[in-house]
């Protein structure tokens, strides 16, 4: 419960930004309840109006208190108005019709400000959450699954925008409806109203029973759309490997099942959601009844005037709907709570790589790099790299050797710190990274892997993707450098030709060439190559090997490649065997100790 408190607060703290529209949302609340309540007690006046004896005086039937704070002005009223009923209805009728356009008009001003505040906090938990998600680290995606994480910018936002709308449109304006209406029922005959309202307490009951039942029932309709995202990210990103393997039965098959569960767990809580209203309708009837039974007997025995009695009912039955609606609304919030905890449970992930408060900025690298006795694990019990030292000086070319698993993509992600070493030092210029800030850490870098990323916008929008100010004739000269000139020239567009997500209109080696034309762009001192050419064809590989050796001139440049024969003018090859660096030297020197990287050359050259 504490908690629940603790994060409903912290949604509060959203909404003061908006407070200027809150307060006047709230004057316009406060005026509604005072104009609604006056609608309603208006019964009593008409009907005593209309049941004056013909030549009777039309007197203004009025609530002992009211007429009692009136004191000599309503008998100077009175003295006004002519002695027919005719006149004096139109009269209230009139008074009655500017309270209906008052309300109207609050009514509409009131929704327009709670909309905004309920939009904006919308949008401002969603940028928060964004923002924060750009500062989580690789590990927290490799352990979190896409769909999941997007449900919690869609459909769990999208329940805590409902609770916000309610929360903030109605849950005000329904309480003081309620008590405008209780003032009233107080003010014609207060024995009544508390014989009649005996039961609302009890309502209070099932709001909270049912409310409590909802969220708990949300927070299982919230996983379940969860894994239905999941699954429709996976099957449409991977469509060509779901028809390739034949395989459409059984994912419709499996989006069915992960969306029937979310069926019935909507079911669950509509179940609860439709109790809601009939519980307190019977509730309220009792009240009605109690109220028809006693009032009729004060009718007949003088003790009420018909007209009171009329508006007692009015305002008896018009204070049953709002309860209602209170319970309808504590139904939605609750909803809405859980989609709130979900959404601030991925808003506190901790960024693992923290930036020190005392970071300084690393100049352009003059030197070099060096792994300091390194050591790395994923989770404690896991180590995938243990003890590397070496040392990469500017402009060297050092490569990564290895089986499948040995840790060497694991090894170069440590260098833009993606990760942070278990134990161990790795240095830029003698500084330990840890020390010096991301950004300029990672302005040091081009990566360029097997699996390129684009994005579904223009060849030139991804060739200056993190350089957005950058001239058009430097666009074109990185795309030469790169060798893909020639083919973007030949798109519909050319350089404003829209690739498509992931860069799907395009050939694996054009889009590899797109990806080195931003690495180009960026003019990093360190190029990191992860299998840039494992997946080309023979022609597209020339190309882009091409493209890489004007690259790398200059350049700290760490490959990790499985065709030995790319690498053998590297400036040093690294040979790792389960996370332990068991071999370091040039290609010749590796040769004659005739070690694990010997054996590797000679059986690819077999092969």
């Amino acid at each position: 419960m504490h908690t629940s408190l603790q994060q409903f607060t912290r949604f509060l703290g959203y909404a003061v930004a908006y407070r200027a529209r809150i307060v006047l949302a709230i004057a316009c609340l406060f005026l509604i309840a005072i104009l609604n309540a006056a609608s309603v007690g208006a019964l009593q006046p008409v009907f005593d109006g209309l049941f004056i004896p013909d030549g009777g005086s039309a007197g203004i039937s009025l609530p002992a208190p009211i007429k009692a704070a009136l004191g000599d002005h309503l008998v100077r009223l009175q003295r006004l108005l002519p002695a027919d009923r005719t006149n004096f209805l139109a009269l209230l009728g009139a008074a009655l019709f500017a309270v209906f356009v008052a309300k109207g008009a609050l009514t509409y001003l009131q929704q327009v400000q709670m909309r905004y505040v309920s939009e904006g906090i919308q949008r401002d938990i969603r940028n928060e959450l964004y923002e924060h998600v750009q500062t989580l680290p690789l590990s927290f995606f490799t352990r979190r699954q896409t769909g999941e994480i997007m449900s919690r910018f869609n459909s769990d936002i999208e329940t805590l925008g409902d609770a916000s709308t309610e929360l903030f449109r109605n849950a005000l304006k329904e309480p003081l409806n309620i008590l405008g209406l209780i003032a009233v029922l107080l003010m014609i005959k207060w024995q009544l109203a508390l014989l009649s309202l005996i039961v609302l307490p009890v309502a209070i009951f099932p709001i909270v029973k049912f409310g409590a039942k909802i969220r708990r029932r949300g927070t299982r309709v919230q996983e379940w759309r969860a894994e239905v995202n999941t699954i429709l990210q996976e099957t449409i990103s991977g469509v060509r490997v779901v028809k390739a393997f034949g395989m459409e039965e059984y994912e419709k098959r499996r989006y069915r099942e992960a969306s029937g569960q979310v069926f019935r767990s909507f079911m669950r809580i509509w179940r609860v959601d439709a109790l809601t209203s009939p519980v307190l309708e019977v509730l309220g009837g009792i009240g009605i009844i109690i109220a028809f039974g006693v009032g009729g007997y004060l009718v007949m025995t003088k003790s009420l005037t018909p007209g009171a009695f009329m508006a007692f009912l009015g305002a008896l039955g018009s204070l049953y709907q709002p309860v209602k609606r209170l319970g309808q609304i504590n139904n939605i919030v609750q909803r809405g709570m859980a989609g709130m905890t979900r959404v601030f449970e991925l808003m506190d992930a901790p960024p693992e790589i923290l930036q020190r408060g005392d970071a300084v900025s690393l100049g352009r690298m003059q030197e070099g790099i060096q792994f300091h006795n390194v050591s790395f694990g994923y989770e404690p019990e896991r180590i995938v790299l243990q003890g590397i030292s070496f040392t990469a000086k500017l402009g060297e070319i050092v490569a990564i050797v290895g089986s499948s698993g040995a840790g060497k993509t694991t090894l170069v992600n440590l260098i833009p710190r993606f990760y942070d070493p278990t134990s161990g030092i790795i240095t830029v210029d003698g500084m330990d990274v840890r020390r010096v800030s991301l950004r300029s850490l990672r302005d040091q870098m081009g990566i360029v892997t097997q699996d390129t990323i684009l994005f579904d916008d223009t060849v030139f929008n991804n060739i200056a993707y993190g350089r957005r100010e950058v001239s058009a004739e430097r666009v074109v000269e990185a795309a030469r450098i790169a060798n893909a000139e020639e083919f973007i020239e030949a798109l519909p567009a050319g350089y404003q030709t829209r690739i498509g997500e992931r860069g799907v209109r395009l050939s694996g080696g054009e889009k590899q060439r797109i990806a080195l034309a931003r690495a180009v762009l960026r003019d990093p001192p360190i190029l990191i190559l992860d299998e840039a050419t494992s997946a080309l064809d023979a022609e597209s590989e020339r190309l882009v090997q091409n493209a890489l050796d004007h690259l790398m001139k200059g350049r700290t440049t760490f490959i990790i490649a499985h065709r030995l024969s790319s690498i053998i003018k590297a400036d040093t090859i690294l040979v790792l065997d389960e996370g332990r660096l068991i071999e370091q030297g040039t290609h010749a020197e590796l040769i004659a100790c005739g070690g694990v990287y010997c054996r590797l050359y000679q059986s690819q050259l077999l092969s």
